[in-house]
């Protein structure tokens, strides 16, 4: 049974070379011609058949192309379906039209390296047609136009016949033979002597095919060299030497790098520690991305899976990300309500439910020492198990007593601190009472010298100070102000016989103390 290359009947082949083979072959519809079969596989036999498709479309374009020819560029179905053309040859040029005809076909095919004996012409009644074309044929631009020009002027006249002078007619077609002959010589003599220089584009980026093709007029030297760059697209131009922008001339060499990244294997790193995991990703010539981590009944820190999967295809150097167990689900617990009872019994709740105490900060307050007042987070939360938990809990007055024998406290004052990493602040003075100088003084009365220790540790950046004294004089409240946490305050006030002192801060009883008269 014959073998069928796409829609054609191979008949038989006819040769074979490089990447293209021809085969006599017959279309759905009857018609036989010559089919050339091309296998793309390689940058270089891609480079051909779209340089060959090129000139097919130059000739198109000067409707030099028999009906029925067929062109297909499809993934595995690289080829050119010639139909057989009955007409007589052109060759030998008769006549001034075919000679210009022949000249314009010359000049489309020449800059894409084809010369005039690729050519099988045919002289159809509407004109030239092109009947086949060497696809694999390959000439410099020069020696391209010197081959056309050679081609033209070595002709033969007609077999058999004389040759004859009869006037003007009988020599001017020779006449305008020679002169293109000479033209085109001219043109070659002059490409060679002095050959053009190019601007070399940027060819990064594209693939072999496009940049064949912005550089194939240059009549270039082109030489692909494989590189290795995982980051960049495969089967492109990653780099190129020289750099673009460059000036050449013609069968100057340029080097360009294609991408074609080494692959290997993802290895299976299941159930490795994050460390040997990460070097044996190195030794495979990858890299590691990102490390997710996920809860899971294996330890903690054992890599659970990889993106890509183990045994997967990829170019080395691809970013692995990795997948790392964080060890079990944790449990939760609910935060219970502390506020109102003692530290001794809100730790003994906390260990109930499974959480840790935290920082214990104490406040100045009317309440018991001890006694929580604030918890952070607050109750009704669900914690982890284990988790801390921040509780405010009341202390001491922290009150600086006067030295002076007449102040008789009524329970003993904590010494002031200055909490860690801060500096002591200077004392700052309390506002003064009306007529507290010393020579204002009536019979019985006396100066109390008064110094207050601000707390360090409170939730506000300002205390309310408010000193109530109740002597022989009766009741008044000496001081009212507002001072910052943390201060010294000083000052004295005025009193007549025994008096007794309330100091309040934020309105709740901080200090009370007696002074007798002496």
């Amino acid at each position: 049974m014959p073998e069928r290359l796409g829609p054609y009947e191979a008949l038989h082949q006819e040769r074979s070379e490089a990447f293209l083979t021809t085969w006599r072959a017959r279309s759905n519809d009857g018609r036989e011609g010559s089919l050339f079969w091309f296998e793309v596989r390689e940058p270089e036999a891609r480079a051909a058949f779209f340089r060959f498709r090129k000139a097919l479309r130059s000739l198109a374009a000067l409707e030099a192309l028999p009906e029925g020819l067929e062109i297909s560029a499809k993934p595995g179905r690289y080829y050119v379906f010639w139909p057989d053309v009955d007409a007589p040859s052109a060759l030998p040029a008769k006549g001034r039209k075919v000679v210009r005809e022949v000249g314009r076909l010359l000049a489309a095919l020449a800059p894409l390296g084809y010369a005039l004996p690729d050519l099988d012409l045919r002289l159809a009644e509407d004109g030239l047609l092109v009947a086949r074309l060497e696809a694999l044929a390959e000439h410099g631009e020069e020696e391209a136009y010197r081959l056309g020009s050679r081609f033209l002027r070595g002709l033969p006249g007609r077999a058999g016949a004389p040759r004859r002078r009869t006037g003007l007619r009988g020599w001017l077609p020779g006449a305008l033979l020679a002169l293109l002959g000479v033209l085109l010589i001219a043109a070659a003599a002059g490409r060679y002597l002095n050959p053009p220089e190019y601007t070399l584009p940027d060819l990064r980026g594209l693939g072999p095919r496009e940049a064949l093709e912005k550089v194939y007029p240059m009549g270039l030297k082109v030489v692909f060299v494989e590189a290795s760059d995982p980051e960049k697209p495969r089967d492109k131009i990653i780099e190129q030497n020289p750099s673009p922008g460059t000036r050449v001339k013609p069968q100057h060499r340029l080097e360009l790098f294609l991408n074609r990244p080494k692959e290997a294997t993802v290895p299976d790193l299941g159930g490795l520690p994050l460390d040997e995991a990460q070097s044996k990703l190195a030794d495979g010539g990858f890299q590691p991305a990102e490390i997710d981590s996920s809860h899971s009944q294996r330890p903690a820190g054992t890599v659970l899976a990889t993106t890509p999967p183990a045994e997967a295809p990829l170019p080395q150097g691809t970013p692995i990300k990795v997948l790392v167990s964080a060890g079990p689900t944790p449990r939760t617990t609910i935060l219970p309500d502390l506020k109102n009872l003692s530290l001794e019994d809100a730790k003994y709740l906390l260990s109930v439910a499974e959480l840790q105490v935290g920082d214990v900060q104490e406040v100045p307050s009317p309440e018991p020492a001890g006694t929580v007042l604030a918890q952070s987070p607050p109750a009704g939360s669900e914690l982890t198990t284990g988790s801390p938990v921040t509780l405010t809990v009341a202390g001491k007055a922290n009150v600086l007593l006067p030295a002076s024998g007449a102040l008789l406290p009524e329970r003993p004052a904590a010494p002031s601190e200055t909490p860690p990493g801060e500096a002591p602040q200077e004392p700052q003075a309390l506002p003064e009472t009306p007529g507290s100088a010393a020579t204002d003084l009536q019979p019985g009365e006396r100066i109390v010298p008064i110094k207050v220790a601000l707390p360090a540790q409170s939730n506000r950046a300002t205390v309310h100070v408010r000193l109530e004294v109740s002597d022989d004089g009766g009741s008044r409240t000496p001081i009212d102000t507002y001072a910052p946490v943390g201060t010294t305050l000083e000052g004295s006030v005025r009193v007549k016989g025994n008096a007794t002192f309330k100091l309040y801060l934020d309105d709740y009883l901080y200090q009370q103390w007696s002074s007798k008269a002496p």
